[in-house]
């Protein structure tokens, strides 16, 4: 029997009393019902004397009588169908549980949909100048809110500008929390700045902070509170928008609360007919309460609730705003879950909502929540456990199922809301869940930074279909997102897919901040802005293993070698744009090289690029990356997907991969699963077709060779890094003097610049063993002086290699020998040949031909440091301290043959 039909048979099960169990108590709810009634009969009698009750708090507290009376028997609770307006949230505590054999059940009644809301209509709208409507709350409640819904659809608090961002004009002293500068124009000195905030967009994360003070003169806002990160923390012109200021209801969609006029006004949308429409805000911060007792021992426990959804749910502004670190993470839920014990939520939706969803959060303990739909978010969908560790096993939450669940739409409010967070829980099953249309990532898991005990630990995540998040409104995030030492963990036969972020790092699966003891497997991961794979920041002890990486911008993984090591095998690595690796990556590599360390469990993958048969592995051919004693037996070939540009990533039977060991990956079973309706609604959410944005330039060359022909005059070297271009120094190509050719590089060099040695420029190749050889064409005029140097990513100077000195006077020097002197003016071809390794001789040797001269040759010459191993830097480094100018033409640099 497959999963799918276990759990649906368990779920059968589940609603059926057993063979011998007591006879099923029912109680009914319905919107003509009476508290005062039983609640024994579905309808009201036809005398009206008896009937359903009005309110699912009267139920709860008839059927702690009923427990009471007969704890042995089960208990249900059938709601009609219809909106029930809410007053307070539904508490349940301890005197509402049921127990295993006789549990309670709050659901819908059969083929009806009851609505709990904690919203009320606002109705009786005037239609005024302008096109903008208002209508008056009743002040004398106290009813301020700050979410407006037009016929079921959120609608937009008046902000400035309409679309788009401002952007901080500086910080106000060094990197203050509490203010910053504005371009003129963009505040206004408002008279009244009770009731207006401003969200401040972080990379990972926003603010909302109430503003407390405008100096016009200055051009400085000050908030009444802290935001978590420093403004301008990641660079300067930081985003930010205003929302609620009196002159900012100026667009369709967008509406405005006066607290003090306790007058509504909005500017309808197009079509929208004000006299008919349905206007709901919220009134409750709080919808669903289970309150267990942890600390006590006294759970909830045995309830489920079925088939009933939530609506209309409102956020909190504390006074002085409010800001998280990460992930929304002290954002509340409108079903909120304390010492819950073996309790359901099934069938349920929860929508329309300011906060998070449902939040299993202390001590909730075996709780599922299934084939529920969380929508319209203010935060994030579901989260399960809490930001700080758990003091015993008591506390913290552990066993939990989320499953066959349509989480999406969210981050309306906190932007930073993720679909899924899980966090200092263990052994839970996230599985069959479709997540997507969020603002940050899909799914976060764990809550430590570092290799310190936690509690997020042998969790599974699996079967999920997350897609279409960061919504190019935040940065560095990831489909999903993992923190931390999570021994037992696994995250396989998920389909991850569409991570776009505003402007930097999306990831597909993003294993961030020492993540360490997972097992990530059978994952299909495509339609990345920075790459299907993530690790480089301190993961180690990964099984990364049959998973399909494919379609990225940027590139495809950034790996990490550590000396605790990953394994990475039988992958399948398809890129038809950017980089394989994230060059970052190289520096691990070449530090674990240089320790003698394990490169790690890295083989049988099969990597390719349809526009690339080269395909660079860093500054590497394939074989030169396979000598290194990585990917021995791994292949550069095409997989042959069915068809990847229908992102069918299915192997053909012929596909090299398989004879790697690679197995066939079904996502078949991936996403929501049921009755077709439910499955089919996943498709009602349309996409544009994904179009990959352009790739940046490449940051490095296998090999180098240019002779300046291909690149404009007034140019900087092609491939090359340029540095100390100040007063009249520059590096540029020229038409002025060529070796071969009509064009060469000039370099100029002035006095007083900020250090001797500049301006310079150099390369970033990358050879670690075998015979490599540079070579190049130079003239020198007076004056000049200029040095070339090979350099290992060690200390400076002891990872100097060779080193050979050119002066305007003819003489060569080479690591601080004189070779020779040649006449002035005139083109010298240069070659140095050095051999790298550990084994290698310490030494190396220089070919000098003059043009229209004989060669002279130069060996055995010794490094100038004993630190050099690898070739990691190229220079070329002008030192005159005059006006200077000397010509390079044809500068190469290749490995030699063995």
């Amino acid at each position: 029997m497959t999963r799918i039909a276990l759990v649906t048979a368990a779920l059968i099960m589940a609603v059926l009393p057993a063979v011998g169990q007591p006879e099923v108590q029912t109680l009914y709810v319905a919107p003509d019902g009476n508290d005062a009634w039983s609640g024994r009969l579905d309808k009201p009698n036809v005398d009206g004397t008896d009937g359903p009750l009005a309110t699912i708090t009267a139920a709860r507290d008839a059927v702690r009588d009923l427990k009471g009376a007969d704890p042995g028997r089960p208990v249900t609770v059938l709601i009609r169908g219809g909106v029930y307006l809410m007053d307070e949230p539904f508490v349940l505590t301890p005197l509402d549980s049921g127990s295993a054999d006789a549990p309670v059940t709050y659901a819908a009644y059969p083929g009806e949909k009851p609505v709990l809301s904690g919203g009320r209509a606002i109705t009786d709208w005037q239609e005024g100048a302008d096109g903008v409507w208002s209508a008056t709350v009743p002040a004398d409640e106290g009813w301020y809110f700050r979410q407006l819904f037009v016929n079921g659809k959120r609608r937009i608090r008046a902000r400035t500008p309409n679309e788009g961002y401002f952007f901080t004009a500086g910080k106000v002293g060094d990197g203050n929390n509490t203010a910053f500068r504005y371009t003129a124009g963009d505040i206004q000195p408002w008279d009244d700045l009770s009731d207006i905030n401003a969200v401040v967009f972080h990379s990972w994360e926003t603010s909302l902070l109430p503003i407390q003070e405008i100096d016009d003169q200055e051009h400085i806002v000050t908030f009444t509170g802290r935001a978590h990160w420093p403004f301008e923390r990641w660079g300067p012109r930081q985003r930010y928008i205003i929302e609620n200021a009196p002159d900012s209801l100026d667009a369709p969609g967008e509406w405005r609360l006066d607290r003090d006029t306790s007058v509504v006004s909005y500017i309808p949308m197009p079509g929208e007919d004000m006299t008919q429409a349905e206007v709901i805000a919220p009134r409750l911060t709080s919808l669903v309460e289970l309150r267990g007792q942890t600390e006590a021992g006294l759970p909830v426990c045995n309830v489920t609730l079925r088939g009933l959804s939530f609506h209309y749910q409102d956020w909190k502004l504390e006074p002085g705003g409010h800001s998280d670190a990460q992930a929304a993470v002290s954002v509340p839920a409108a079903v909120m879950a304390d010492g819950a014990v073996n309790c359901t939520i099934e069938a349920c939706e929860v929508a329309h909502v300011g906060s998070y969803g449902i939040w299993l959060r202390r001590g909730c303990k075996d709780n599922r929540v299934i084939q529920t739909r969380v929508t319209d978010l203010g935060a994030g969908g579901i989260r399960v456990g809490e930001a700080s560790r758990a003091g015993d096993d008591a506390a913290e939450s552990t066993g939990n199922l989320v499953d066959n669940n349509h989480i999406y739409d969210g981050g309306h409010v906190y932007a930073a809301g993720v679909g899924i967070w899980v966090a200092q829980s263990s052994g839970n099953v996230i599985s069959h869940n479709e997540v997507h249309d969020f603002n940050y990532s899909g799914m976060s898991i764990g809550w430590n930074w570092n290799d310190a005990p936690n509690r997020t630990q042998r969790n599974t995540v699996e079967f999920n279909h997350v897609h279409h998040v960061m919504s190019e409104m935040l940065n560095d995030g990831g489909a999903i997102y993992t923190l931390g030492t999570s021994p037992g963990s696994i995250i396989r036969n998920n389909v991850f897919h569409d991570v776009w972020p505003y402007s930097n790092i999306g990831w597909g699966i993003y294993l961030d901040s020492t993540t360490n003891g997972y097992l990530v497997e059978d994952n299909v991961v495509y339609n990345t802005f920075s790459g299907g794979l993530m690790y480089h920041n301190g993961g180690h002890v990964n099984v990364i293993r049959n998973n399909v990486f494919a379609f990225s911008a940027k590139q495809m993984l950034w790996p990490a070698w550590t000396k605790d090591p990953n394994t990475f095998q039988r992958n399948i690595i398809y890129l038809t744009q950017g980089e394989l690796f994230i060059p970052y990556a190289q520096t691990r590599l070449i530090q674990r090289r240089q320790e003698g360390d394990s490169l790690s469990d890295w083989d049988y993958n099969c990597y390719f690029n349809p526009n690339d048969a080269k395909l660079p592995f860093f500054r590497h051919s394939f074989a030169r990356w396979q000598r290194m004693g990585i990917d021995e037996h791994s292949i550069v070939a095409d997989p042959q997907f069915v068809d990847p540009d229908a992102y069918d990533f299915r192997l053909k039977p012929t596909s090299p991969a398989l004879a790697l060991g690679f197995e066939q990956i079904d996502t078949s079973q991936v996403g929501l699963y049921g009755d077709a309706e439910w499955v089919r609604e996943t498709q009602l959410v349309k996409h544009a077709p994904t179009v990959l944005p352009s790739a940046p330039e490449a940051t490095f060359q296998l090999d180098i060779g240019d002779d300046f022909e291909e690149t404009a005059v007034d140019k900087g070297p092609r491939g090359a890094t340029v540095s100390g271009e100040e007063k009249t120094a520059s590096i540029r190509v020229t038409g002025e003097r060529a070796a071969d050719g009509k064009q060469s590089l000039k370099v100029v060099d002035a006095p007083g610049l900020s250090a001797e040695w500049q301006p310079h420029f150099y390369y970033r190749p990358y050879y670690f063993a075998g015979a490599v050889r540079q070579s190049f064409d130079i003239l020198l005029e007076p004056e000049a002086k200029l040095y070339t140097e090979w350099r290992d990513g060690g200390p400076y100077p002891n990872n100097i290699g060779p080193s050979v000195t050119f002066e305007g006077d003819g003489s060569v020097t080479a690591s601080g020998t004189l070779l020779a002197i040649f006449p002035t003016g005139k083109w010298l071809h240069v070659e140095i040949t050095c051999a790298l390794g550990t084994d290698a001789p310490r030494n190396y040797s220089v070919v000098l031909t003059p043009r229209g001269g004989e060669s002279q040759e130069f060996t055995d010459i010794a490094f100038s440091g004993t630190g050099f191993w690898e070739l990691q830097w190229l220079g070329f480094v002008s030192t005159a301290l005059t006006d200077a100018v000397c010509y390079l033409d044809n500068i190469r640099l290749v490995e030699l043959e063995d």
